[in-house]
């Protein structure tokens, strides 16, 4: 008996698996696109970035959402994968175009948290810097 080959999620099925996330109240049966936002700001994407989900991440981002979107705490994707130390997830933000400059409520960057956090995380932001 042979294996099943793993199949990705589509970005529909990526996107419904955020709305219980996104909308509590309604039990995962509100819809959602790639612009929802909560009511703290939240997205899609934010809601990847959490889960560690890379792959999702690049299809959302491939799907246009957008990487510099400013969620609760005044927190952008990237300040997340940052906080997780997630550097895959962190990369793919930066070359979609998300700003390592974008202050949080906490007054931080996601570059500053980088560079506080050490490791390979930090080298990511580096680079950007030398190029």
């Amino acid at each position: 008996m042979g294996h099943e080959p793993k199949r990705h999620a589509t970005l529909e099925e990526i996107l419904a698996s955020a709305s219980d996330v996104l909308f509590p109240a309604e039990m995962g049966e509100k819809v959602v696109s790639i612009s929802s936002t909560d009511c703290d700001g939240d997205t899609p994407l934010h809601v990847m970035v959490w889960r560690d989900d890379a792959y999702a991440v690049k299809v959302l981002l491939a799907a246009g959402a957008a990487p510099n979107a400013i969620g609760d705490m005044g927190e952008t994707p990237l300040h997340v994968a940052v906080s997780k130390g997630n550097f895959t997830i962190a990369d793919a933000l930066l070359r979609a175009g998300a700003k390592a400059n974008i202050r949080s409520e906490l007054n931080e960057t996601a570059q500053e948290r980088a560079i506080r956090k050490g490791g390979e995380i930090a080298k990511l932001f580096a680079q950007l810097n030398a190029t």
